[in-house]
């Protein structure tokens, strides 16, 4: 009876679901890339729309590439973390699926890693007939060949592979995972993103989804068909059951899903509080009917969606029909929005995206890679998550709070004239 028991006991801890925040290991650190950065000041004084006079950009929100090794170097920055996880002496395999592909301070560490014998597979956007050059070079650190290269989306019913995902020793007692905002580039440093650092075990869900994500990407990634049918078949194989404090969702296949969960957490929610760098389609419209229903919602764009209403032209990667439907059914309706004042000049961008939810006696975070756009739900690779575990959602509420409340630009204090330092 006793050796029943015991069994019974190790097969539902297999078998039922748990928190991931009651699995050992588990760690979970969330850092914002703040970058740092020098006062940029205008050529001539700049009036605002309201009447002052402004003699600069907002420091360490405005930025160029030249501030990039300030905000790197320091200890608490996304980069330095990831080189960090990259260069230990326990990491034997990384897995990398992202957009785009060419912060050169993490290449340099990968190629390092490669050299002391570390496995990598990297999967990115494209067709595979133009290559990124920095994940190519990757296959010259070793004799060996250790360096595989997938290039997935836009055919077979596919939009762009526009995960951010690292995964470091996978199916291992301890595995690491981030996931981001921002992609390996300038969204390490000097744009405005958010990374997510995960420590648990290789046999958790969320782990093991992970690995069915890249692996599915890489085996059946030339069709959204093939795709679904390998995560349905990958997933159904995980003796575990997913997580209670955060769910993962991996579109095309869970796009559906994802919206629905966003959809009820939207109408249950006292205050929804939100970035995002894109926005439009489904989730456009739920803010929209929020808004008639009196829900309170504080939101934080790029500037280039403010200029590109103001201006009616598209500026840097935002659109002016995006933002005429931006300003005319939501901003024009009540919700609460800034603009962070990046640099159109170089592609720094506010990239991030997440809400935060904050119900009567607890709150939740939806992030993840996907803007919030029709595209990103029902044809893109992509990684979303909506999670519950209390330090990550006030870890959210303190940034966004810093965010709206001092690096933010009020409409009425944005500058009068289009104009960069």
């Amino acid at each position: 009876m006793k050796i029943l028991a015991f069994l019974l006991i190790a097969l539902s801890s297999d078998l039922f679901a748990a928190k991931l925040s009651e699995l050992k290991p588990f760690q979970f650190e969330v850092l914002f890339t703040n970058p740092v950065c020098k006062t940029y000041n205008y050529n001539r004084p700049v009036i605002t729309t309201s009447g002052k006079t402004l003699n600069s950009k907002p420091q360490n929100v405005y930025c160029k590439q030249a501030d990039e090794e300030a905000s790197v170097s320091r200890k608490n920055s996304p980069q330095y973390r990831l080189i960090e996880w990259i260069s230990e002496r326990s990491t034997k395999e990384i897995y990398l699926a992202y957009l785009s592909f060419s912060a050169k301070n993490v290449v340099n560490a990968l190629c390092a890693a490669v050299k002391s014998g570390v496995k990598l597979k990297i999967v990115l956007d494209g067709d595979g007939k133009k290559l990124n050059r920095d994940a190519e070079n990757l296959k010259k650190c070793h004799s060996s060949n250790l360096v595989e290269v997938t290039y997935r989306g836009s055919k077979g019913g596919l939009g762009y592979a526009h995960n951010k995902i690292m995964i470091v020793n996978p199916d291992s007692p301890m595995t690491k995972i981030v996931f981001s905002s921002g992609n390996m580039t300038s969204g390490s440093s000097t744009n405005h993103e958010n990374l997510n650092f995960v420590t648990t075990t290789g046999k958790s869900y969320f782990a093991q989804a992970h690995k069915c994500a890249i692996d599915g990407m890489i085996e059946a990634g030339d069709t959204k068909k093939n795709f679904s049918s390998f995560m349905k078949n990958c997933r159904e194989n995980i003796k575990t059951q997913p997580e209670t404090d955060i769910k993962v969702f991996f579109s095309p296949v869970d796009g559906k899903a994802a919206l629905n969960l966003v959809t009820e957490a939207g109408k249950n929610a006292s205050l929804v509080e939100a970035m995002s760098h894109r926005f439009s389609g489904a989730i456009a419209e739920l803010y929209k009917n929020l808004l008639e229903e009196q829900k309170s919602i504080r939101f934080i764009l790029d500037d280039d969606i403010y200029w590109s209403a103001t201006l009616n032209k598209d500026i840097g990667r935002n659109t002016r029909f995006e933002a005429y439907k931006i300003f005319n059914e939501l901003v024009k309706k009540g919700m609460q929005t800034r603009f962070l004042e990046t640099n159109q000049s170089v592609y720094q961008l506010q990239h991030n995206k997440f809400m935060i939810f904050t119900f009567n006696n607890h709150g939740a975070v939806f992030n993840g890679a996907g803007n919030f756009t029709t595209a990103a739900f029902t044809k893109n690779f992509e990684n979303f998550y909506y999670i519950e575990i209390p330090s990550v959602v006030s870890t959210y509420k303190a940034q966004f709070k810093r965010y709206f409340e001092e690096m933010a630009t009020k409409a009425e204090d944005m500058p009068r004239d289009y104009v960069l330092p």
